[in-house]
C-alpha cells in the first residue's frame, strides 16, 4: 500500500500553488474550447466560399437552352441508361466530372430543374458514372426554392444521408432565364472531424503541460514536506507508483480493447449467415490493427479483412477510423460494390489523416481484401488493396490478385480499384487474409512463415470441416513461432459456400 504524507492546505504556499493550478486549468480549457469554434466556424465559411465558387463557375459554362432541352426531353426516370447515350448530356456531364474531379469532392455534384406548379426539384445532369435524370429531389432545403433564380449558400441542412454544407448557382439560357441550377454540397463531418483533430492535439497538449505544472508543483511540495524523508522510503514509494502507473496504463488498454471488440460485428452474426465459415482473429497486442468487418445489406453480405498500419494502439486507432468509414459507405450512403467502396474508404483516409495537404508527411493507411456476396444469383463480387482473395475449388487454389496499392498514402501512384466479378458453387472454399499468419517468424531456423506454404495448409485443410480449419491453423502458427514474439496482428477468414 502506497504511504503519502498529509499535504497541510492551510500553508499559504500550498494556497498559492492550488489557486495557480486551477487558474491555469480553467485559462487553458476557455482557450482550448474557444479555438475549437472559432476553427470550426472559420473552415465552414471557408469551404462554403469555395462550394459557391465551383457552383457558379460550372453554372456560366453550362448552355441553359441544352439544360432545359435535357430537362424537357427526359420525363421518365432511368430513360438514359449511360452517359455517353446522348451527346448534350455527355458534354455537360464531362464539364461538371472534371470540376468534381479536379476539387476532389466527395459528394456529387448536380444539376437540378425546378416544376414550378408543383414546386418540385427533379436531378438533371449529375457528375457520377451513372445517369439518373429526372429522378425526384425529395428532401432538398427551403434555402434552395427561396434563392432559386440567383443562387446561395446553405448553412448545415440535413438530409437522410447527413448534414451538408452546400452551395447552388442558376444556370442561364441565351434569353437570361434560369433552366436550373448547378448544386455543390460538402459533408459537414469532414469538417467535424478535422476541428475534433483539432481539439485532441490542443486536450493533449494541455495535458502534457498541466501534467508537468502538476509535477513541478509536487516536486515542490515534497522539497518542502518530505525534506527528510529516507532514501528507501523514496525508493519504495517511487516503485510502487510505477507500478500503480502500469496497472492504469494496463487497466486503460484492456478497456481499449472492449471498446474496439464492441464495434466488430459478432461472429455469431456473421455465422448465422455464413454456415460455414471461421474467423481466426490473434491480435499482437491487447489491441489490434487488424479487423474484420461484416454488413448485411437487402441484396449483399459484404465482409472484409483490414489490415491498418501499425498495431498496438496506434493500429487500434486507425482501425476505429476504417470501421467508422466502411459503416458510413456502406450503411448511410448504400454502395455495394467492393471497388467503389474500396476508393471511397480510401478517399476517407485521405481526408481524414490530411494526407492531401503538402505539408502532411503521413504515409499511415489500409491493406483490404473485401468481398461482397450475392446468395441469389450465386455471384461474388471482390476488390483488394494489396490483400488477395484465394478460392479453393477441388483441391486447387486459384489466387485473385488485388491492386498493389493500399487505402491511403497518396505519396504512392495508383488508379482506381479493380472489381473482380466471380461465380461460384456449392462447396467452394474461399479464405481472406492480413499478412500476419505468412510473417511470423518461427521454426527451426527462425524464419518467417511465407505465403507459399501458407496456401499449401489452406489446400490441405480446404476439405476439411470449419472448425477443425480454424484450430489447425491456430495450433500451427503457435507451434511455428514456439517461443518467439507474434511480430503483428494474425486475421485469417475462411468461408465455404
Amino acid at each position: 500500500m502506497l504511504k503519502v504524507k498529509i499535504v497541510d492546505w492551510k500553508k499559504p504556499s500550498t494556497k498559492i500553488i492550488i489557486t495557480v493550478f486551477s487558474a491555469l486549468f480553467l485559462l487553458s480549457g476557455y482557450f482550448i474550447f474557444y479555438i475549437y469554434f472559432h476553427f470550426l466556424t472559420v473552415s465552414e465559411n471557408k469551404n462554403l466560399e469555395r462550394l459557391h465558387a465551383i457552383a457558379k463557375t460550372l453554372s456560366m459554362q453550362i448552355n441553359g437552352d441544352n439544360h432545359a432541352y435535357l430537362a424537357g426531353k427526359y420525363k421518365n426516370k432511368a430513360e438514359l441508361k449511360r452517359n455517353e447515350q446522348d451527346s448534350i448530356y455527355y458534354s455537360i456531364w464531362k464539364t461538371i466530372h472534371k470540376a468534381y474531379e479536379v476539387n476532389n469532392l466527395v459528394a456529387e455534384i448536380n444539376t437540378l430543374v425546378l416544376d414550378e406548379k408543383e414546386n418540385k426539384f427533379y436531378y438533371v445532369v449529375n457528375s457520377l458514372d451513372t445517369p439518373y435524370i429526372h429522378d425526384p429531389y425529395l428532401e432538398y432545403p427551403k434555402e434552395l426554392l427561396d434563392d432559386y433564380r440567383t443562387g446561395n449558400v446553405i448553412h448545415r441542412y440535413t438530409d437522410e444521408f447527413g448534414v451538408w454544407l452546400s452551395a447552388f448557382s442558376p444556370i442561364f439560357n441565351a434569353k437570361g432565364e434560369v433552366t436550373g441550377v448547378v448544386e455543390v454540397d460538402e459533408s459537414f463531418d469532414n469538417f467535424i472531424e478535422e476541428a475534433n483533430k483539432n481539439l485532441i492535439k490542443n486536450l493533449l497538449l494541455s495535458v502534457f503541460l498541466f501534467v508537468v505544472t502538476v509535477i513541478v508543483l509536487l516536486r515542490y511540495i515534497k522539497v518542502i514536506m518530505v525534506a527528510e524523508e529516507e532514501s528507501k522510503k523514496q525508493i519504495e514509494f517511487s516503485n510502487q507508483l510505477i507500478s500503480q502507473k502500469n496497472k492504469d496504463i494496463l487497466d486503460s488498454i484492456n478497456y481499449a480493447k472492449r471498446i474496439q471488440t464492441a464495434i466488430l460485428a459478432p461472429k455469431e452474426e456473421v455465422f448465422d449467415v455464413f454456415k460455414q465459415a471461421f474467423i481466426l482473429y490473434k491480435p499482437k497486442d491487447i489491441v489490434s490493427g487488424d479487423f474484420y468487418y461484416y454488413t448485411k445489406t437487402e441484396n449483399r453480405a459484404i465482409i472484409a479483412a483490414v489490415d491498418c498500419t501499425g498495431h498496438g494502439v496506434p493500429g487500434a486507432l486507425m482501425s476505429m477510423i476504417g470501421n467508422d468509414l466502411l459503416n458510413h459507405i456502406t450503411r448511410e450512403r448504400k454502395v455495394e460494390k467492393p471497388s467503389e467502396i474500396l476508393d471511397l474508404l480510401h478517399q476517407g483516409v485521405i481526408n481524414i489523416l490530411k494526407q492531401d495537404d503538402k505539408r502532411s508527411n503521413t504515409k499511415d493507411g489500409m491493406d483490404v481484401a473485401l468481398v461482397s456476396f450475392d446468395f441469389k444469383h450465386k455471384k461474388l463480387e471482390y476488390a483488394g488493396a494489396y490483400r488477395a482473395l484465394c478460392l479453393v475449388r477441388d483441391g486447387k487454389l486459384t489466387e485473385i490478385k488485388a491492386d498493389k496499392f493500399p487505402i491511403g498514402n497518396m505519396q504512392q501512384e495508383r488508379t482506381k480499384f479493380t472489381n473482380h466479378e466471380l461465380d461460384y458453387q456449392h462447396g467452394d472454399m474461399f479464405y481472406f487474409f492480413t499478412d500476419g499468419y505468412a510473417d511470423q517468424f518461427g521454426g527451426d531456423k527462425g524464419k518467417k512463415f511465407m505465403v507459399k506454404k501458407f496456401y499449401e495448409l489452406l489446400v490441405q485443410l480446404s476439405s476439411k470441416d470449419i472448425s477443425e480449419q480454424e484450430k489447425t491453423l491456430d495450433d500451427t502458427i503457435e507451434k511455428w513461432k514456439a517461443n518467439t514474439e507474434q511480430v503483428d496482428d494474425i486475421l485469417v477468414i475462411g468461408i465455404r459456400m
